[in-house]
């Protein structure tokens, strides 16, 4: 009886799997896919076409994700396609860092503080531009994506 829920299991899974096999390959971020865009972070994309400047970065709706399939942006919990992450550290250089799109942290030279500074509602973090926090178009006009495209936790 075992052995038959196992067998019962697996071939769920294998059907599940070929559904979403685009899915399931490992994409990575800058990379045209078959929707015809590249997701440059796991919320944004940019379109793969001749006749759209590379240089436009279009952010999904807040609560959804890049993903490779027909609809470029679906609900967070949808398999992103870019799940890269960069994040700037502590390198001695500056004394705070972005830690997420809407928070920031001390830098003790190499070491991340304790502290987590959270943005004023609507802001995003950018150290770059000298502000700590600025709006959305501000922030996209000094990088093509956030200084730390992840989630606040």
């Amino acid at each position: 009886m075992q052995h038959h829920q196992f067998l019962k299991n697996l071939c769920s899974l294998v059907a599940i799997s070929s559904l979403f096999g685009v899915v399931l390959t490992a994409v990575t971020c800058n990379n045209c896919q078959d929707n015809n865009v590249k997701c440059v972070n796991e919320t944004h994309f940019s379109f793969c076409s001749s006749g759209v400047s590379p240089d436009l970065v279009i952010g999904c709706p807040d609560g959804q994700v890049c993903t490779a399939l027909g609809q470029i942006c679906m609900p967070v919990g949808a398999p992103p396609a870019c799940t890269e992450v960069n994040c700037p550290t502590c390198d001695g250089s500056s004394p705070f860092v972005c830690t997420s799109r809407t928070t920031f942290q001390t830098c003790n030279g190499y070491e991340l503080g304790d502290q987590i500074i959270k943005c004023k509602d609507n802001t995003f973090c950018s150290i770059n531009s000298g502000k700590y926090c600025v709006d959305r178009c501000e922030a996209l006009k000094l990088e093509p994506t956030f200084e730390c495209d992840r989630e606040a936790t």
